[in-house]
């Protein structure tokens, strides 16, 4: 290889230090360090709050679980495939 082949990779940006890979791992990094952190203050706002007493929320209504209505029995009968 020629001395100005030699000459131009290391010019190309092959001897960066900052290499496509390198600032994939910062930036991972970085994304774990904020949600670490997030997850750090989240945690410490009750702590901080502790002094205050929310109000009781209101229970939501009872479900009366599955009910078989008339527009579920018009869909059934939409479903059903023709006698032959």
């Amino acid at each position: 290889m020629s001395a100005s082949l030699r000459d131009r990779s290391v010019t190309n940006g092959a001897s960066s230090s900052a290499t496509p890979n390198s600032k994939r791992r910062r930036f991972l990094f970085a994304l774990g360090a904020s949600g670490a952190g997030a997850a750090a203050a989240a945690a410490a706002a009750p702590a901080v709050a502790a002094g205050v007493v929310p109000e009781a929320a209101a229970a939501p209504p009872a479900s009366r679980g599955y009910q078989l209505t008339e527009h579920v029995n018009d869909y059934y009968a939409s479903t059903r495939l023709p006698k032959a």
